[in-house]
């Protein structure tokens, strides 16, 4: 969805209702947009993404746990480098080795650190509505290629993320709508 986030298509996204008392209307009629966890027209949402890291792996000490763990000691801008979103294109190690020289690694979008970040939305609108009322336009605005049916599209990509199932259970999400501020190039960040 990055793709279709940087090509203007994606202008939309659904998420899951964690608190259905609040935001569904038909249990309660004064239903509350700003209650949802999104934020309000106007406000800012940044984009986790993969990308790649100049850094190695360490093991530390985790008290909470009572052992050793894997840590990633990223230090990309510490070299002077950017942060990198070509990964596919880079010569990224997975390799877990403490040992080993600093060199690029492939990071998942989880551990993207905010700074990183090269994409910011401002949110226009939110609403809740279940999940099957999805438009062909909203489909498109989640970002589905152009198709003959952009909702059966949009299933297809609704199910690989949420899990089989997960649309015939037609849960009540927030619809949040989007624009995409100007691409930033965060210190540290390079956009190639």
């Amino acid at each position: 969805m990055v793709e279709a986030l940087l090509a203007g298509r994606k202008t939309q996204t659904r998420r899951a209702v964690r608190d259905r008392a609040t935001a569904d209307p038909a249990r309660n009629p004064a239903a509350n947009p700003a209650m949802n966890p999104f934020g309000a027209p106007g406000e800012h949402l940044w984009v986790r993404e993969t990308y790649a890291a100049f850094g190695h792996w360490t093991r530390r000490w985790n008290p909470g746990k009572e052992r050793e763990e894997w840590a990633f000691a990223d230090l990309t801008l510490a070299t002077g480098r950017r942060w990198r979103f070509d990964h596919d294109a880079l010569d990224v190690d997975g390799t877990r080795d403490a040992a080993a020289p600093p060199r690029w690694h492939k990071r998942p979008a989880l551990f993207m650190p905010r700074a990183a970040s090269r994409i910011l939305l401002e949110i226009v609108a939110v609403r809740s509505e279940r999940l099957l009322q999805v438009s062909a336009a909203d489909a498109l605005a989640e970002g589905v290629p152009p198709s003959a049916d952009p909702v059966a599209a949009y299933r297809a990509v609704s199910e690989d993320i949420n899990g089989a199932g997960s649309w015939e259970a037609d849960p009540l999400v927030w619809v949040v709508t989007f624009r995409r501020l100007a691409s930033t190039s965060p210190p540290g960040t390079d956009t190639s």
